[in-house]
């Protein structure tokens, strides 16, 4: 029976699992996912835990033998107490037949310290009247959250051989990082919406940005089946339903924020209800001067520990948040761009982040809008991995052949080429599709 229980550790539990480990070749198998080795309380038990992980890991065997071996290869046998202190450890094992609730007992204990440890740096952040509020509670909703969630950190330095490897049995599994827009052109130029980009959609007003960000949204929703978040600070919730629904059901957008229906479009609209229903689009309306990076962070931590993976997040729009009376624009937006990428990094999602265009453009003869053109840009620039424009000649000349068409202009492509593609457009509907 484990008996020798304080607060800090069981350090006869830890003895019993470092024993079984070294008695049973399949009793790591069975620890080696829940139990981390910061778990064990004693620095000695955490080595010998991470030789037998390492040489786990690799599929070699972890007997008394091989720990030891690899012990004394890095000069840490002494430091651990000998050959003696691994034997002591096998003798006092009958086997490892109990090794899962052991392992119990030490991960208990280990969370108990952790929660403590976090309790005192909560309240250390109380006390600093330096920092504000606002960050002071996001930080401590992250730091509760990912003890009750078990989060290990997963930005933690790694020896290139490790990244080598992950990268290898990707490559060998053929998973992609990206997912595919369902526009074939677009795909060709940029490889689809790939996992941690920032990805900036710019436009002029009314050129089809808030109805490119709603495609996208549901073509992830749909394709994917992962949990789509669309933060929008210049529609409300109402408005950006209907459009979703428009999508749906081919009923005009203009019509459906006015609530008028054809009698004949009924069945078509309660086929789309329940067609939209399903997806998983979670539309967040905060309003922009409430909407800040720590909020964000929030919103996106509870969904995904509710829904699992994200497939996307996207923000309608960035100028649009912050103090608008603020001196330096350029730079408090900057502030911004720079937190969605680290969102984005942080939740492993493309992050579409809509933006206008400066007015400026509309004197220029040619008005297709370059990067420089993308208003308060400031940073936004620097922090995008991917930067899309949109042009539609039919905005300004009525006789165009390029009626219904719509230019994508990939003005930015850190992970690939620069150019332009063109799709058909339907702005009553937002439907987009292939030219």
């Amino acid at each position: 029976m484990i008996n020798n229980d304080t607060f800090l550790g069981n350090i006869e539990a830890e003895e019993a699992i470092l024993g079984g480990i070294l008695l049973d070749p399949q009793a790591i198998s069975i620890v080696a996912d829940m139990l981390p080795v910061s778990a064990f309380c004693l620095q000695n038990h955490q080595r010998i835990y991470k030789t037998a992980l390492e040489l786990y890991q690799k599929d070699n065997p972890t007997d008394l033998m091989a720990v030891s071996t690899k012990l004394a290869d890095h000069k840490l046998l002494d430091e651990v107490g000998g050959t003696a202190k691994l034997a002591q450890l096998v003798n006092r094992t009958v086997s490892a037949v109990n090794i899962d609730r052991y392992a119990l007992i030490v991960l208990n204990k280990y969370q108990r310290r952790q929660l403590v440890q976090v309790g005192h740096e909560i309240v250390e952040l109380g006390y600093d009247t330096t920092t504000e509020l606002e960050t002071i509670f996001d930080t401590s909703e992250e730091k509760i959250f990912n003890l009750t969630t078990n989060k290990q950190d997963k930005f933690q330095p790694k020896p290139i051989n490790e990244c080598l490897a992950n990268v290898f049995n990707k490559i060998e599994q053929g998973s992609s990082p990206a997912y595919p827009t369902g526009l074939t052109d677009l795909d060709s130029l940029i490889g689809g919406l790939i996992k941690q980009d920032l990805i900036v959609v710019a436009a002029r007003p009314s050129m089809g940005k808030s109805w490119l960000g709603c495609y996208l949204a549901n073509h992830i929703a749909q394709n994917e089946n992962k949990p789509v978040v669309f933060f929008s600070a210049e529609m409300s919730e109402e408005q950006l339903t209907k459009r979703f629904l428009s999508m749906h059901t081919g009923i005009d957008s203009q019509r459906l924020m006015h609530n008028q229906i054809y009698e004949d479009e009924y069945d078509v609209l309660v086929e789309g209800l329940g067609n939209l229903a399903e997806l998983p689009i979670i539309i967040d309306d905060t309003p922009a001067s409430e909407l800040t990076p720590n909020r964000i962070r929030s919103v996106l931590r509870r969904i995904s520990s509710e829904k699992g993976e994200l497939g996307l997040v996207i923000l309608d729009y960035i100028q649009k948040l912050g103090d608008r009376a603020a001196g330096n624009r350029a730079q408090a937006i900057g502030k911004y761009s720079g937190a969605c990428k680290d969102i984005a990094k942080t939740c492993n999602t493309p992050f579409v982040v809509l933006a206008q265009i400066n007015r400026g453009v509309e004197a220029s003869s040619n008005k297709r809008p370059s990067m420089a053109d993308i208003k308060d840009s400031g940073d936004i620039e620097q922090d995008m991995d991917l930067g899309l424009l949109l042009y539609r000649d039919e905005y300004y000349k009525s006789d165009t052949d390029d009626k219904g068409i719509m230019e994508i202009i990939v003005g930015k492509n850190r992970n690939g080429g620069t150019g332009t593609c063109k799709v058909t457009f339907n702005p009553s509907v937002g439907k987009f599709t292939n030219l």
